[in-house]
């Protein structure tokens, strides 16, 4: 996680991680991985779970706080659409490349 969103940053990317998803099972990594991050400007996931019937007015509290938020909360949805349809969803920008 840290060094895509570290180099994103310094393309100019405005950029949020989602610190639990990070795929580390030692705290102390996590911490020390949280501190370079949040000094080389990426934002972190705000709330501890998304599991709970509040979660959506929680969601639309943070567009308002901090806007870019509310990109973050437009994939989850079209994810979890994605999901939820079973799509065989590819994004144009990949569809290009994969075509013969």
């Amino acid at each position: 996680m840290a060094f895509p969103a570290i180099s994103a940053v310094y393309e100019g990317y405005k950029v949020f991680a989602v610190v639990d998803a990070s795929g580390t099972y030692s705290k102390m990594a996590q911490e020390i991985t949280l501190a370079r991050v949040v000094q080389a400007g990426v934002g972190s996931e705000l709330q501890r779970t998304w599991d709970r019937e509040d979660a959506m007015a929680w969601a639309e509290v943070y567009t308002h706080i901090f806007p870019a938020y509310q990109q973050l909360i437009e994939n989850y949805t079209k994810a979890q659409e994605v999901v939820q349809n079973q799509e065989n969803w590819i994004p144009k920008r990949l569809k290009r490349h994969s075509e013969p």
